[in-house]
């Protein structure tokens, strides 16, 4: 089921691009000491130590390629942006590849700068070759003789719906098959664009995907509310089919995650179900390690800030708090302490909280509605650049938080969320997430919770890390922060 998600291009590109790494980094290594095979056993010359390490480091190596979307279709069809995107994999996998030699000072790592020079430079001429040479060739010719089609259906009826099967029918370089369009109100089949009929509605999507054998679900419903999509996605994903959107309401992602276009459509693509007992043991380990690093490394930063906010203003260091986490339960949540003693019972900002939630207000685009009078002068540095947030490294080491997830509330917001904004709270809250890095406070509370549902169907070791990644820049910058 988990294989089924993706098509079988990316594994054959995948498998391609590793080979290829491999066979121009012994290419290297032989051009190298070509006077002096010592480095090369001669009972096993292909199984070197040297090349048996890098066939390891390469296989994880293949997460950068994945990172700079070198699997997505729309880049593996293009030139320009493929080669460009192939540089930049290369330069980082080059200069992992050196730290490590660097610091490992390993004999089975190789550290000539010779070697890596070589590496790179064979390694970009193979790639290209094989992947706009080769590859593209190969994957015209199963387009033309539609040999590798997808089977696809179109949920929506309006604009967006009718573009999407234009631009499929006209230039279908994606290798798609349209079967038709879903609809909610679907009562009897009838035909919508260019032959293409309404075959069902989307509350039977598990029969459709079955009787039809159904590969991609593309979204584009234009006249639906935010609960009424989300329950939908979920209903959708459980089918094992895959799901892309280009709804409206997700017009927020493209700005923070790549997006695929068929067409002229970009679509968002939720990635296979991640939920279950070993992706949240690894994802536990991920957290628990990370944060004792973190909290060995910023200790001397921690020890600064406790004495600048005990000379700055009266009260203590720490800010407890108690928050609602996974499935509703409430926890105590940790912080530096940015505003004067006193201001929980701020009923004024409560009632504009809630207005918020309700959507009654815009508070200004901004999420966090706070009583500038009431931050302490070393709070309106550690909040702008959010520092306040670090000890909250304590809840992921409890285990009352993640690294990435959503962020926890209030016990009165809870109290105020419709069903489907608690739902958001059906994973560990996070120290940073989606809408962190999106701009932070400047997004309404819908467009929040649906970040936040993104971040929960696509959630993986990979997006954690990026996430993180994206995060310091925020930090640094104090963008969206109040």
């Amino acid at each position: 089921m988990f294989l089924k998600k993706y098509p079988a291009y990316k594994f054959i590109l995948a498998f391609l691009d590793w080979t290829l790494l491999n066979v121009a980094f012994f290419t290297s290594l032989h051009l190298h000491y070509r006077k002096d095979w010592g480095l090369i056993y001669s009972q096993f010359p292909y199984f070197s130590p040297e090349v048996i390490a890098f066939m390891g480091y390469t296989s994880v190596g293949l997460l950068i390629f994945q990172y700079h979307n070198l699997y997505k279709l729309n880049v593996v069809l293009s030139v320009a942006n493929q080669l460009a995107r192939l540089l930049k994999s290369l330069l980082y996998l080059v200069f992992g590849f050196a730290l490590l030699s660097f610091f490992s000072k390993s004999s089975l790592i190789v550290d000539s700068r010779l070697v890596l020079l070589l590496f790179s430079i064979i390694s970009f001429i193979l790639l290209s070759v094989s992947r706009i040479g080769l590859f593209q060739f190969g994957y015209k010719v199963l387009r033309r003789y539609k040999l590798d089609e997808q089977n696809v259906v179109i949920v929506g009826v309006g604009k967006t719906g009718k573009l999407l099967a234009t631009h499929l029918e006209m230039n279908n370089s994606n290798g798609v098959k349209i079967l038709g369009f879903l609809d909610g109100s679907f009562t009897e089949p009838a035909t919508i664009f260019q032959g293409l009929k309404v075959i069902g509605s989307t509350n039977d999507i598990e029969r459709i995907v079955r009787e039809f054998r159904v590969d991609e679900i593309l979204v584009c419903s234009e006249d639906i509310n935010s609960g009424e999509l989300l329950e939908m996605l979920e209903r959708f994903q459980r089918t094992g089919a895959t799901v892309k959107i280009a709804s409206p309401l997700y017009d927020l992602l493209p700005s923070i995650r790549f997006t695929e276009h068929y067409g002229e459509i970009p679509l968002i693509g939720l990635s296979a179900n991640t939920s279950g007992t070993i992706p949240e043991f690894y994802k536990r380990l991920f957290d628990f390690v990370f944060a004792t690093i973190g909290i060995a490394v910023l200790s001397p930063v921690f020890i600064l800030l406790a004495i600048a906010i005990k000379v700055d203003s009266r009260g203590p260091v720490f800010y407890r708090q108690t928050r609602i986490g996974k499935n509703g339960e409430p926890f105590t949540f940790y912080k530096f302490r940015s505003m004067v003693v006193g201001t929980d019972s701020d009923e004024s900002r409560k009632h504009k909280v809630v207005q918020f939630i309700r959507s009654e207000s815009t508070t200004d685009g901004h999420t966090k509605i706070v009583d500038k009078s009431k931050i302490t002068r070393v709070g309106q540095f550690i909040r702008k650049s959010s520092i306040d947030e670090l000890p909250q490294l304590l809840n992921v080491l409890k285990g009352d938080m993640s690294l990435v997830g959503p962020r926890p509330c209030l016990p009165y917001e809870w109290e105020h969320y419709e069903e489907w904004h608690k739902k958001r709270l059906s994973v560990l809250p996070g120290c940073t997430g989606v809408w962190q890095v999106s701009g932070r406070s400047a997004v309404g509370f819908d467009d929040m919770v649906i970040l936040d549902f993104y971040y929960i169907q696509n959630i993986s070791p990979l997006l954690d890390v990026q996430l993180i990644l994206r995060t310091f820049p925020v930090m640094l910058f104090g963008r969206g922060a109040h």
